[in-house]
């Protein structure tokens, strides 16, 4: 999913912007923040886990009918993987109070789902290192900041993250999708063109190797 804000300026200029004009700066980084996250909304890693630990074994459910188990999990506190289960529409009453309670659910659920899908092992057990030293091809640990830094000299912007083995996320859209997903910012020329190349190149991707696809010709 790539997003391009219509009319809206370069990231050059924006990035000349953001070293010349204090306000623009604030205001932008406030906009940018508020567009994803590298940490929880709610809680701690820990406590989700812990959370979700005890609601797993208040019961478990053996049931395959998602109305049934979603039925359990209202009226016996059984746990469901919240990636499995449809998002919650927004309250009828848009009262300051009615919408306040339903944000503050679909944090705490969004937090769940990041925990459970947005994570990255900590053991790096899914193939994902390579090389001699090993590294992760993920980049994961990632580096965590406590605030969001803009470099005086060339605009450059490194986002506030309070988690190392996550993505970063956008709260909506997590709670929508229900699944992992990585959101960022384009502010460079490269970056936008990088993450073309990549998207590009993982939706027309073959699925079996070159020589795998000739045996099987061969077989034929």
């Amino acid at each position: 999913l790539l997003l391009w804000i219509e009319g809206s300026v370069s990231p050059q200029e924006i990035r000349d912007r953001i070293t010349q004009d204090d306000t623009f700066r604030t205001s932008i980084l406030c906009w940018l923040e508020s567009c994803h996250k590298g940490e929880y909304s709610l809680s701690s890693e820990n406590q989700i886990g812990a959370r979700i630990n005890e609601r797993k074994k208040q019961g478990k459910h053996d049931s395959f009918d998602i109305m049934e188990s979603a039925e359990k999990e209202a009226t016996e506190g059984t746990y469901r993987d919240p990636a499995t289960t449809l998002p919650e529409r927004p309250p009828i009453a848009r009262d300051e109070q009615s919408v306040g309670m339903w944000y503050q659910k679909m944090c705490r659920e969004v937090d769940e789902i990041v925990y459970l899908s947005n994570r990255h092992d900590k053991k790096h057990r899914k193939g994902c290192l390579k090389g001699q030293p090993a590294y992760c091809k993920a980049r994961f640990p990632r580096e965590t900041r406590n605030e969001t830094e803009v470099d005086p000299d060339t605009g450059a912007i490194r986002f506030k993250k309070g988690e190392a083995w996550i993505n970063t996320y956008n709260v909506v859209l997590s709670y929508v999708l229900r699944c992992n997903s990585d959101v960022t910012c384009l502010l460079s020329g490269t970056q936008v063109r990088a993450v073309v190349a990549y998207v590009t190149d993982y939706v027309t991707k073959c699925p079996l190797k070159t020589y795998k696809i000739f045996e099987v010709v061969k077989m034929i």
